[in-house]
């Protein structure tokens, strides 16, 4: 009865990773391979999150990165959302990078989720210090407020998180409370 209860996909979806580490400093054994995958295919939206950012970051896998945001983001993963946002504003293209701004924009003026936008950061900020980071578009940060005179804000942005109402600002600030946090190969 156990068995069948553990290997219930709904146990995999739900289970809490945050004792599972990211990047393993030891090798892990095939059985916490097996879980590990088991959690992924069940959709677990931490294990979805925890694989896009590595599929973006790590190993420059755009289809992937998407696919597995989108059903984190579907299932209410904060992060994924964040990571989302972000992955748009390097992504090259306008059209997205608007889209990642509004998205953005939104978190931010959203109460509950602009509480947890710092931990989301907070969060991907350590990520991405485990890792080598080898997405060359993340050595050219996108700059998305082109009015920047314009503004009441600091020449440069600091390191502290300031509250602007631009959103374009907004994007331009995490870009930089991001930008050069990670380990480059």
């Amino acid at each position: 009865m156990l068995n069948e209860i553990a290997e219930d996909m709904y146990v995999y979806q739900h289970v809490s990773l945050d004792e599972v580490p990211i990047i393993p400093w030891k090798p892990i054994s095939q059985e916490q391979v097996t879980f590990l995958n088991t959690c992924l295919q069940s959709e677990n939206p931490e294990s979805l999150y925890r694989q896009a950012v590595l599929d973006y970051f790590n190993k420059t896998n755009l289809e992937s990165t998407c696919m597995h945001l989108q059903k984190a983001v579907k299932s209410g993963h904060t992060g994924a959302l964040y990571v989302t946002c972000i992955v748009l504003l390097f992504s090259g293209d306008e059209e997205l990078k608007q889209q990642g701004i509004k998205l953005l924009g939104n978190m931010k003026k959203t109460n509950g989720l602009k509480r947890r936008l710092r931990i989301c950061r907070n969060n991907l900020n350590s990520i991405l210090k485990m890792i080598w980071v080898k997405n060359p578009v993340l050595l050219e940060p996108p700059v998305c407020c082109t009015s920047r005179d314009q503004h009441h804000k600091k020449r440069r942005w600091s390191e502290v998180e300031e509250d602007v109402t631009c959103e374009a600002c907004v994007a331009d600030q995490e870009i930089n409370l991001l930008s050069g946090r990670y380990n480059f190969d």
